[in-house]
């Protein structure tokens, strides 16, 4: 039942959106770590090494950086470098403090990639070296093994090149979701050597009658960095028409008005009357009106011409008067 349950809540943040398509990233990252380093504490709890009171801290400071390659939407690519710096480990005879530096690539598969955040687990492999700085407080010679021989104050680091195998998850936030951003995130994983490696020592022969070198351990990070983001929209996807609501707001606006045309058909054929024959005689008694309105403007604007009548009239009084005079 938890099973299914899990497989559903990973199932639906699979689903999410992915907002952010490609990014370049360069962050820096601290924290805190904690190692296991295999029979070591045993070969520096001899009688002629550290003394049976030695008692080895496990606690690491860690430091680093990484480059990291986002695209398609949800693999992520990483070139990282990194540093432990475990806590020293000594008693009156001598101190040991183990680092470890290696630097290699990681993969990651984003599971969340939503509103700015990014959820994605991780494998990583890494190379380097493993180093054990070894120092004696005593006043007389302590030794690493059978033949390497450390006179009082004397200090010397023995290495060996070990590869690590990594597996975590990390946790991102953008401040912005395009463009150059800012952003900060987290880290929790574990790293193991799937090998044994060979101890070699800065000064004489190889140690020799102590146990290989082994490194197994974990870490919390935090990360804080800058990048070049892209977002999902940015990909040449395509965007809807805009002209689109325009037409459907037009075709809303057009329903009623096709609506009332086809009532007002409905109510003239309930009537008997013919609109196909309506509207050419109200288009005839249009044009006819419009004709003459235009004869009347042309008989307003020229001059009245003189009938006849009015021609012939003072010629009638002028000979009228004529004849009185005569008489």
């Amino acid at each position: 039942m938890r099973l299914a349950a899990l497989l559903m809540s990973l199932a639906v943040v699979c689903a999410q959106e992915d907002p952010i398509s490609f990014g370049i990233l360069l962050r820096g990252h601290s924290g805190v770590g904690f190692g296991a380093f295999g029979k070591l504490k045993d070969d520096l709890k001899a009688s002629n090494a550290l003394g049976k009171d030695f008692r080895i801290v496990p606690w690491a400071t860690t430091a680093g950086a990484n480059l990291d390659f986002l695209f398609a939407k949800r693999i992520l690519l990483s070139g990282t470098l990194q540093l432990q710096h475990y806590d020293a480990s000594e008693t009156e005879r001598g101190l040991a403090r183990p680092y470890a530096l290696h630097y290699g690539g990681q993969l990651g598969i984003a599971l969340l990639n939503k509103n700015l955040w990014m959820l994605y687990p991780y494998l990583g492999y890494q190379v380097g070296t493993y180093e054990l700085r070894y120092t004696n407080y005593f006043t007389e010679p302590i030794y690493f093994g059978q033949n390497q021989e450390l006179r009082p104050l004397d200090n010397r680091v023995y290495s060996s090149s070990l590869g690590l195998a990594e597996v975590g998850i990390g946790l991102r936030r953008w401040k912005r979701g395009q463009g150059v951003t800012l952003f900060w995130g987290a880290d929790i994983g574990g790293v193991f050597a799937p090998s044994e490696g060979k101890w070699k020592a800065s000064e004489g022969p190889e140690p020799q009658g102590v146990s290989a070198p082994k490194l197994s351990g974990g870490y919390l990070r935090f990360s804080l960095g800058f990048g070049y983001i892209k977002p999902k929209s940015d990909e040449g996807s395509p965007s809807p028409i805009p002209t689109a609501p325009a037409a459907e707001e037009k075709s809303e606006q057009q329903k009623p008005k096709k609506e009332k045309k086809r009532k007002k058909i409905e109510e003239a054929e309930a009537s008997g009357a013919q609109p196909s024959q309506e509207a050419p005689a109200k288009e005839e008694k249009k044009g006819k009106r419009k004709n003459d309105k235009r004869d009347d403007k042309e008989v307003k604007s020229s001059p009245p011409a003189p009938s006849d009548g009015q021609s012939d009239k003072p010629k009638k009084d002028k000979k009228k008067k004529q004849d009185d005079d005569e008489d």
